[in-house]
């Protein structure tokens, strides 16, 4: 387990999208909540063309979590009619467990003045009880089940309203 050090996020500079890019397809090819289809699809999304794409439409669409200079976390995020969808976060597995999942909910959410939304929401699996948790400490309420839905799998969504 890496040493422990303070943790700060920051939006994703063009020249990182590479390395950002391959951290994403590390992160969700290892998620056992997904099937096959839905792995390869995600993982298809989020190339480096298409990361610095969504930087250059919004700044703060891809947070990154950085540790020692690295980066262990993301979160990517869009503004879509007064909205933010926080399409994908995820850490490191050896950086895990530190509250660094927590830090990227929260600098999405410090992102939304300038981004002019008024409510964050996203998905879960429903077999993702790790990220359920952290989505309710973190003040998200579970607002609907969708089954047979993305991929033939069952999600919940998740809001949070924000002052």
């Amino acid at each position: 387990m890496p040493e422990l050090s303070k943790v700060i996020v920051t939006p994703m500079r063009p020249e990182e999208a590479e390395a950002v890019s391959a951290l994403v397809a590390e992160i969700i090819s290892a998620l056992p909540y997904y099937n096959e289809r839905a792995r390869r699809e995600e993982v298809a999304k989020y190339t480096p063309e298409r990361l610095r794409s969504l930087v250059a439409e919004e700044p703060e669409a891809v947070l990154l979590a950085r540790a020692n200079h690295d980066v262990c976390g993301f979160a990517i995020s869009h503004y879509d009619d007064g909205l933010i969808w926080i399409a994908w976060f995820g850490v490191r597995p050896d950086w895990r467990r530190r509250g660094i999942g927590t830090q990227l909910l929260a600098a999405v959410e410090e992102t939304a003045p300038r981004r002019r939304a008024h409510k964050i929401w996203c998905d879960t699996r429903t077999e993702n009880l790790i990220s359920q948790q952290l989505l309710q400490k973190a003040g998200y309420k579970k607002i609907a089940t969708l089954t047979n839905h993305w991929y033939g799998q069952d999600f919940y969504l998740w809001e949070k309203l924000l002052p």
